[in-house]
């Protein structure tokens, strides 16, 4: 067996091992998916809501957040203008005066959203924080299937299942099926406390364990990941309710949904690096032994297939391109792939991974809100969309090796 034999022996392996993974927690624990605890008490919430520039979104924003069923006594809303260049302070203003004594507006100048959020924590009263975007909107429900988690003393991050709002074009209907995979697979690592990922649109957090930890990480991409992590190294649960849903307003164009997918690798790879030190070690959770190592093979894989797929376009595909002329004269290109073996094993173990990543997503579909999928709708997200994942993955290693980290997208 040669050398680039056994790279591909073992991306199959990997590969087969995480989806067994995520199919044998779904079988066991299918009936519990929509599970909560229910909340006996409620705790006072300060909503962090920071915005830049985000007139068109802000007071729906906030007038969701007035309608949830969570008592309003309990509630504070905090308003954080990031230096808005357009009416969201003016908006925030006749929001602070029509919801006298639960909205706030703290107007401030251009700092980025981890240092907005750690300015507001300053001034929240909240035992607990809730972190959520501007162009975000929960369901009446959904605090109070998050909150009953936090009476388990040990559970510092609670987070929602997003939902996207705007689905019009054929990205937007992509992304449907793509969040529903994504909060399908957080669930299921709920399971194994290994939810690595507290979400922008809606998470709630332990105010004092934020405090102590020292809040949000300005210097990183993707503040949610870097905090989630932050708290899963100190020994603290992070957790997810399946059923409390938010709605979020995705990218409608694929130029905005690359940048918004490269600020995600980036800040994903910033985190990877960051708690590198805690691989193999057990912080009391399954952070050590299975988020970072899934984390960084999941990069890591996703690197090697493309250059993988690369080397075989342009080795064997400009080969079988100029063959078809012969295999329309008789020529048998068979006798050219050189059957042996280890191509008979590659080609076995390519079919068992695809059959079960189709199987991976046709249980996340049907589990989720789009229902049951047919196949052919399966192939096309399988075949279509997700390869469009290597782009910005790829265009966020170059910018790194180019220390070129900038705020890209919200």
């Amino acid at each position: 067996m040669n050398i680039l034999t056994a790279i591909y022996v073992v991306m199959f392996f990997f590969g087969i091992l995480f989806v067994t993974i995520f199919l044998e927690l779904h079988l066991r624990n299918k009936k519990r998916i929509n599970d909560y605890p229910k909340p006996t008490k409620y705790p006072t919430i300060s909503f962090l809501v920071p915005a830049y520039n985000e007139e068109d979104s802000i007071r729906n924003t906030v007038e969701a957040l007035m309608n949830t069923t969570y008592p309003n006594e309990k509630k504070e809303i905090i308003i954080i203008n990031d230096g808005s260049k357009d009416k969201t302070e003016e908006i925030g203003k006749s929001l602070e005066k029509k919801y006298k004594g639960i909205v706030k507006l703290l107007s401030k100048k251009n700092s980025g959203k981890a240092d907005s959020l750690n300015q507001a924590i300053k001034i929240a009263s909240g035992e607990l924080i809730a972190v959520t975007d501007a162009d975000s909107y929960p369901k009446p429900d959904a605090l109070e299937k998050m909150v009953g988690y936090f009476e388990e003393e040990n559970v510092s991050a609670v987070t929602s299942r997003v939902l996207v709002k705007n689905k019009k074009n054929w990205l937007g209907r992509y992304q449907v099926l793509d969040y529903s995979i994504i909060a399908w697979t957080r669930k299921l690592l709920d399971f194994v406390d290994s939810v690595y990922v507290t979400n922008g649109p809606l998470s709630i957090y332990r105010k004092s364990v934020v405090e102590k930890i020292g809040g949000f990480d300005p210097a990183n991409m993707t503040e949610d990941i870097e905090i989630t992590w932050h708290i899963l190294s100190e020994g603290y649960k992070t957790k997810m309710s399946y059923s409390a849903i938010v709605y979020t307003t995705v990218p409608e164009d694929l130029k905005t949904w690359i940048k918004q997918r490269v600020r995600w690798n980036l800040g994903g790879i910033q985190t990877l690096y960051k708690y590198r030190k805690f691989v193999f070690r057990k912080p009391g959770n399954l952070f050590g032994y299975f988020v970072i190592p899934y984390v960084g093979l999941s990069f890591v894989l996703a690197i090697v297939g493309f250059l993988l797929l690369t080397r075989f376009i342009w080795i064997k595909g400009s080969f079988y391109f100029y063959s078809v002329y012969y295999a329309f004269r008789g020529y048998d290109l068979l006798n050219q792939l050189g059957f042996d073996i280890y191509l008979t094993l590659l080609i076995f173990l390519g079919l068992i991974f695809f059959a079960m990543a189709i199987w991976h997503y046709k249980l996340g579909f049907k589990t989720s809100e789009t229902g049951n999928q047919k196949i052919l709708r399966i192939l096309s997200y399988t075949m279509i969309y997700r390869p469009l994942y290597i782009i910005p993955l790829i265009q966020a290693i170059y910018k790194l090796a180019r220390r070129d980290i900038r705020w890209y997208t919200k």
